[in-house]
């Protein structure tokens, strides 16, 4: 079989001629009679494989038909007709008869720590050589006669599970309500006496809290603090302050808990005024019309857009405008009225 799925094509050829993907012609997968046996083809996808029970009566020629494929990689295996007696002879003379057979090597750990449970023993081939035994791989035994796993009980001492707690841990606040844990665990102890861990649920009761509410005694921290002050500046950066007391009667405050008394502040509500431009030419040639220009609020130094002006201080965007009569009076002469046209 091939190593891996490739593009090529894996050929086979008895002595007789008969093949099966020779001459550059690929076969469909199945079964072909190649050397005096049955012989299967599988093929799926690129990865093929050909297989034969035997016996085989002639030689067989394996080859590939490599098409974009440079390097390639093959997995066989074969079997032999077993050595004649004479060469069996030879053969113990050679080397040493071993004796193989099943035993139980060793024994597997306990199901449980305590309260009773079972273990098996390991069944293992074992090779016997110079009155020696060493474990060998389970093919060389007879797997019909391996025996079953020999069974016993163990760990039988009644279980004596327990809760065992550690020592609470520091408050998680330095002053004031906090929280502090603790270790709980579920032990019991070992055959040397030690304590192991294991799970919860072996240990009857209710678990003791891992948690508990805690409060610093010492804990004197009583600094009370005014209101802000209004930023220093009403159109860039400044600084607002305020006012902390320690309130403790005993003057005992902790300085690094202390709040601050100062901060940046920024307030631009005075930074920025109400801009505007020309009037514009009226909207009418005569009569009434309106005039407007551009109103903004900007920035007073940097001259940016903004919606901090006030709004009762916009000056009008709009205003009304007058222009000369639309009526114009005519004077026309005299004899321009008078005159009448004959019918």
């Amino acid at each position: 079989m091939e190593d891996k799925p490739l593009q090529s094509f894996l050929a086979l050829k008895d002595s007789s001629k008969r093949s099966i993907n020779s001459d550059w012609k690929i076969e469909l997968p199945g079964d072909f009679e190649l050397a005096g046996t049955t012989v299967r083809y599988v093929r799926r996808g690129l990865w093929e494989k050909i297989s034969a029970k035997g016996p085989t009566k002639s030689p067989l020629h394996l080859m590939v038909l490599l098409f974009h494929d440079q390097s390639y990689g093959i997995h066989y295996e074969y079997t032999i007709p077993l050595n004649t007696s004479q060469d069996r002879i030879s053969e113990k003379q050679r080397e040493p008869e071993y004796l193989y057979i099943w035993a139980h090597s060793s024994w597997q750990n306990c199901t449980v720590q305590c309260g009773g449970g079972e273990r098996s023993t390991v069944v293992s081939c074992m090779r016997i050589i110079n009155n020696r035994m060493e474990v060998v791989s389970d093919n060389y035994c007879h797997s019909e006669t391996r025996p079953q796993a020999k069974v016993q009980r163990c760990n039988t001492l009644p279980c004596q599970y327990r809760w065992v707690t550690g020592e609470w841990g520091p408050c998680s606040a330095s002053c004031g309500k906090g929280l502090q844990q603790r270790e709980v665990s579920c032990v019991y102890p070992s055959v040397n006496g030690s304590l192991r861990h294991t799970k919860d649920l072996y240990c009857h009761g209710g678990k003791p809290a891992m948690q508990q509410g805690c409060e610093d005694d010492a804990c004197l921290i009583t600094w009370e603090a005014s209101v802000w002050s209004e930023c220093s500046s009403d159109c860039s950066q400044g600084v607002r302050r305020r006012t902390v007391l320690c309130k403790n009667p005993d003057g005992g405050c902790d300085p690094f808990s202390k709040p601050s008394q100062e901060e940046p502040c920024e307030d631009d509500s005075k930074c920025y005024e109400w801009k505007f431009g020309d009037w514009s030419k009226c909207s009418s040639t005569c009569g009434k019309g309106l005039q407007s220009r551009v109103v903004q609020c900007m920035h007073k130094d940097t001259g940016r857009h903004g919606d901090n002006c006030p709004l009762m201080l916009r000056p009008p965007i709009y205003r009304s405008c007058y222009r000369q009569s639309c009526f114009v009076k005519v004077h026309m002469p005299e004899e321009i009225l008078t005159h009448e046209v004959a019918p």
